[in-house]
């Protein structure tokens, strides 16, 4: 029976109930019911300590400077052979790590008994402020798995934290195992929500090596979001760390298994010399395993036309990858791509034990809104919710008027009206590039082919001339200089041997040279030219004149080039001049930025050049302008955007001028609002991809604005109109079925764009079957926009909740950090006179060298060609205490799991064991009592299989303290008495040095009796101790208990709806002899089979499955150390 229970007993039978120990409510229980033969409960805490030199099982060890449960002692066979001592880490930076030694011949390897020390030797008292430091420290490191409703990765993040944030953290905590799909919106922050779940999870000790699967182009944003936001450091799989590992390790090692961290990209994934060894280091399972699959979407059968087909990533991580994986965590603003099929195969990945591959998930389905988070920016928006920017796309239309252009700036409205922004005189520019269209159109009339590779030629034209006159003119010399010879070019010279792919083919790997791309492209041009008829007459003479006219104007300001000017001069700086005359004003820039995206390497650097001229001559002009292009190393990618999201006060850089390398896994917002779109890509998910590098969750402006050009008096700019339409109700409306429309809208747009374009755009976002299917079985989950507020004000009132068990505050553990560095020799941190962002900033004192490792995470990052003895010599940035509205590489946000933070707060949690700083006993001014009073702390750990830990708390007992030696001196009195002054304590502790000081004679007297008044109160921390590991394990078996009768009622269900499936697939397609069906018929095929298996699999399951998770909560070791002491004493008697 649990305390509470005894004590009720006891009550109801008038016996005394006031007693903190069970064995002593149930011997007074056994004593008034007459029985003699039942024996009262012993206590789970001995009172005899046994002082041993050789551990026992359950014993705590401190073998190789690390403390260790020791889980099995095999006596030596001989004489003179040795003990063998199974054991696992308890540290939290190595829980779990498993060790077998050899006792007598390991050196240093003792048996750990602090409570039969005490507190030790206490010769003299601590300071209030010592004492805080170390008792936050403790109560800061506690978790409890008996509750689900409290978090503490949001303390250990260095992260703004949005209330939306916490709802997956919220259901990952409730679930037995994290399968959790996070489907928010694109900018709403999934790595940030994925990251607090991952940093919650091993707090818990229930996830120990973590697998990010992503795209190439977001492995340095995972790898630089965990470290920085969340002080997790992980290692980005490939041949650079191989070569790395096999150097320091020998060539046989295993890269896998060098780390608990691993960022591998699907494209590394897919090679069998990186996925083969990661296979065999996980195993058939590995235990306290996470997998986290960015773009999960990635995985899901591709859509065909009637049925989703799998696909190579498809069978990877389904049959390979994720059954070795105990955790799971899924990442997609596109879940669903209109195929019911697909979207219960990717769900029966995350979790197959709610979802099967083949039957199909119903509208309102609990099993999904248990494990998927689904919310669009628009929703969070309905609720209030203002921490997103409202984007405005800008229509910037050049209009032809004679000889010269205008300039004016549409903003889209609601529906399809627009407003005027302005409007500008560009003056006379040259009208080559509506020529060039009008040549081109009437050229391919004439010698386009109806089918083949040669169709491209003419698309390549097409699009490139959209971009920019450079860009066409490579494309149309390569075309002209293969066709037979038959028109007169520029003399390049073209390396046919590169010419490996179509043009415009995504590459697999991120960062391909934008060169490379260009010479391939032209090279593949010249050789499907090759094979087309040499052109005559008319169509020599049309060939012949755009050959001139882009030779001509190949490198002279178009119109976009002349409104960019203008408007760099109105928006950044005065000085642009765009006609080549410095126009009236200043030369000085503002802090303003913008980025430039085009989609080929020649506009780039066509920009580059004619942008530069400009604006040569303004304040550091050959400064302002940065590129990023395709190719570049990741250092050097990384340099980039820490200098675009600089203080521009610092980092000169104004303009980005990028291709699509740079269109995913960057983050660009800090001091940049404005984009434009140099040309319009024919895919339109890239368009929303560069969107969303400046509008994303820690925008600091409320709106930002994307700029695309068009000619209104050139035909395809219609369509490209067209498609900026769609691209925004795609954006706003579409949510998961976009990704369909836009497959569409890139496959209708592959055949180039002609009188038929438009109406087939049209056509493309009627998708009444796939829509509905979406609507049914995804969107219906964030319908009730009643029920997403509700999960998000029940997060933030966890979140509250956590804060006050916690008593986490940001000056707490700046105190605590002053302390820690005074205690490691050093002064405080040095407060600074200017503020960032209205807060405090802090400068590190000066630290020894022994420090320099853990300090290299508060410098600013080092650069390529920089010595690391000279980067050491830099002083670690300033650091503040609250998240910053601004991302910023030049000040640093602590946070509890910060490194620098987890090194000083590692000293307190190693008092009593590895560390002797403090006596753990001190004496506070209490201004609200007028006697004195004394309270011992303990510290309660239970653990589970594995030594996970599953509950940890602080254990106090206080009592009166006499030192005249009344009857009730050291007496305690009831546990409520005990928990409202651990409440008051805090408070003194907070407002100590604001209180009359200690006189030192007092202080003398009390340290000499410490030990021992802790001693006589131990007795009853024990008791105490014992109670509340009794409830505490109550709690985890009844979770355990709830947690496997839920899991069996899933498989339950899950069989009858497999059941129902199996009976209405029976004849289905068999009646279809089509070809053209056969890989939908295969699919369905192989679902069924998958189906049968899994029916076969799930009795086992039902039997075997739930009893391992009660065996998650079943405690294996209760464990009980002395915390310290603190005498209460009233000001009144100071």
């Amino acid at each position: 029976m649990a305390r509470d229970e005894l004590r009720t007993a006891c009550d109801s039978h008038g016996l005394d109930a006031e007693s903190r120990a069970r064995s002593e409510l149930a011997a007074r229980l056994l004593q008034a019911l007459g029985d003699r033969k039942s024996a009262p409960p012993p206590g789970l805490f001995g009172a005899r300590i046994v002082s041993r030199l050789t551990p026992v099982r359950g014993d705590i060890a401190l073998v190789r400077q690390r403390q260790h449960l020791v889980e099995d002692v095999i006596a030596p066979g001989e004489p003179n052979e040795a003990t063998r001592v199974d054991l696992v880490c308890l540290d939290d930076d190595a829980q779990g790590n498993r060790l077998s030694v050899l006792w007598e011949l390991e050196l240093g390897a003792k048996v750990l008994q602090p409570e039969a020390e005490g507190l030790g030797a206490v010769a003299s008292l601590d300071s209030p402020r010592r004492f805080a430091a170390y008792f936050h420290a403790l109560k800061w490191s506690s978790v409890t798995a008996t509750r689900a409703d409290l978090f503490q990765s949001p303390f250990r993040a260095g992260i703004k934290l949005l209330d939306h944030q916490l709802t997956p953290l919220k259901k990952a905590l409730e679930l037995p195992r994290a399968n959790v799909f996070i489907a928010d919106d694109v900018g709403l922050g999934k790595t940030i929500e994925a990251g607090l779940v991952m940093q919650e999870l091993k707090l818990r000790q229930r996830v120990a090596f973590v697998l990010v699967v992503c795209p190439a182009a977001l492995c340095l944003q995972w790898r630089g979001e965990m470290e920085k936001r969340f002080g997790q450091r992980f290692e980005i799989m490939g041949r650079e760390l191989v070569s790395r590992r096999r150097r320091e390790r020998g060539f046989g090692v295993n890269a896998w298994s060098t780390h608990d961290r691993f960022i591998v990209s699907y494209q590394t994934l897919r090679r069998p010399e990186y996925r083969e060894p990661l296979l065999v280091h996980l195993g058939t399972r590995m235990k306290k395993s996470l997998l986290v699959l960015d773009e999960a979407h990635t995985a899901a059968p591709a859509s065909a036309s009637q049925f989703a087909i799998d696909s190579h990533v498809t069978r990877m991580i389904r049959d390979e990858l994720g059954p070795r994986f105990e955790n799971r965590l899924f990442l997609s603003a596109t879940p669903h791509n209109g195929h019911s099929n697909s979207f219960s195969a990717l769900m029966a990945m995350l979790d197959p034990q709610r979802f099967t591959r083949g039957v199909p998930i119903q509208a309102g389905s609990k099993a999904l809104s248990a494990v998927m988070v689904r919310r669009l920016k628009r929703d969070l928006q309905a609720l209030g919710k203002s921490d997103f920017p409202v984007r405005s796309v800008v229509r910037v239309a050049l209009e032809q008027n004679g000889e010269t252009f205008r300039g004016r700036y549409f903003e889209a409205e609601t529906g399809k009206s627009e407003k005027l922004l302005s409007e500008i005189d560009l003056g006379p520019v040259g009208t080559s590039e509506i020529d060039l269209s009008h040549l081109l159109a009437e050229y391919t009339d004439l010698t386009k082919p109806q089918r083949g590779r040669g169709q491209l030629v003419f698309i390549n034209l097409q699009k490139r001339l959209l971009s920019s006159i450079e860009a066409f003119h490579r494309t149309l010399n390569a075309h002209a200089a293969r066709v037979s010879g038959a028109a007169e070019t520029d003399g390049t010279q073209l390396d046919l041997k590169v010419a490996r792919r179509p043009p415009d083919e995504d590459e697999d790997a991120y960062g391909a040279d934008d060169e490379q791309r260009d010479a391939e492209d032209a090279a593949f041009i010249a050789s499907a030219s090759a094979a087309l008829k040499s052109p005559e007459g008319r169509a020599r003479e049309l060939l012949q004149r755009m050959l001139d006219l882009a030779r001509r104007d190949r490198h002279k300001p178009d119109a976009k080039v002349i409104a960019l000017l203008h408007w760099i001069r109105t928006e950044l700086c005065p000085g642009a001049a765009p006609t080549g005359k410095r126009p009236p004003g200043g030369a000085l820039w503002n802090d303003r930025r913008v980025i430039l995206f085009t989609e080929y390497g020649d506009t780039m650097r066509y920009l580059q050049k004619t942008l530069g001229a400009a604006l040569e001559d303004t304040h550091r002009g050959d400064e302002r302008i940065a590129v990023f292009h395709g190719g570049m190393g990741d250092e050097t990618r990384e340099e980039l955007q820490r200098a675009f999201n600089g203080d521009p006060s610092e980092h000169p850089v104004r303009i980005l001028i990028a291709t699509d390398a740079a269109r995913e896994g960057l983050n660009l917002q800090n001091h940049c609002a404005d984009l434009f779109h140099i040309d319009v890509p024919w895919n339109p998910a890239r368009m929303e991809q560069r969107n969303g590098r400046i509008d994303r969750t820690l925008q600091p402006s409320p709106k930002v604005r994307c700029h695309y050009f068009v000619y209104p008096d050139r035909a395809a700019d219609a369509v490209l109109e067209k498609l900026v339409r769609k691209v925004e109700t795609i954006q706003t409306e579409l949510g998961s079925l976009g990704e369909v429309v836009m497959e569409r809208i890139e496959r209708i747009l592959s055949r180039g764009i002609d009188t038929r374009t438009a109406a087939d755009l049209d056509e493309a976002e009627r998708l009444p079957d796939q829509a509905e299917t979406t609507r049914r079985e995804l969107e219906t989950q964030r319908a009730d926009t009643a029920v997403l507020k509700r999960d998000i004000d029940e997060a933030r009132r966890i979140l509250n909740r956590s804060r006050k068990v916690m008593d986490f505050r940001e000056e707490l553990l700046r105190d605590a950090i002053d302390v820690g560095l005074e205690l490691a020799g050093a002064s405080p941190l040095i407060p600074l006179e200017e503020k960032i962002e209205n807060q405090q900033a802090f400068a590190l004192p000066p630290l020894p060298a022994s420090w320099d490792r853990t300090l290299d995470s508060l410098r600013r990052p080092r650069h390529r060609d920089e010595a690391e003895w000279e980067w050491r010599k830099l002083s670690p940035q300033p650091v503040v205490f609250k998240a910053l509205d601004r991302m910023g590489e030049d000040r640093v946000h602590l946070h509890l799991e910060h490194p620098f933070v987890q090194r000083i707060l590692s000293r307190f949690l190693a008092q009593g064991f590895g560390a002797q700083d403090l006596s753990r006993a001190t004496v506070v001014p209490d201004d609200r009592s007028g006697e004195p009073r004394v309270i011992a702390f303990g510290r309660l750990s239970l653990f589970g299989p594995g030594a996970a830990r599953l509950h940890d708390e602080l254990i106090a007992v206080a009592a009166p303290f006499r030192e005249s030696g009344a009857d009730d001196h050291l007496k305690p009195a009831g546990g409520h008495d005990d928990r409202q002054l651990v409440i008051h304590l805090e408070d003194l502790l907070t407002r100590a040095a604001k209180l009359p000081a200690i006189p030192e004679p007092l202080r003398r007297r009390l340290a000499k009796t410490a030990a021992s008044d802790f001693a006589a109160l131990w007795p009853h921390v024990r008791d105490e101790a014992d109670g509340r590991a009794h409830e505490a394990a109550q709690l985890l078996e009844a979770r355990g208990v709830k947690e496997a009768d839920d899991l069996r009622q899933i498989l339950k269900s899950q069989r009858v709806e497999i059941e129902k499936q199996l009976h209405l697939q029976l004849g289905l397609f068999d009646h279809l002899q089509d070809d053209a069906l056969r890989p939908q018929k295969e699919q369905l095929e192989s679902e069924r089979q998958d189906m049968e298996k899994r029916l076969a699999r799930i009795e086992n399951e039902i039997r075997d499955e739930p009893l391992e998770l009660e065996a998650l909560y079943a405690v294996s070791l209760k464990r009980l150390s002395p915390v310290g002491l603190v005498y209460l004493w009233p000001t009144t008697s100071i």
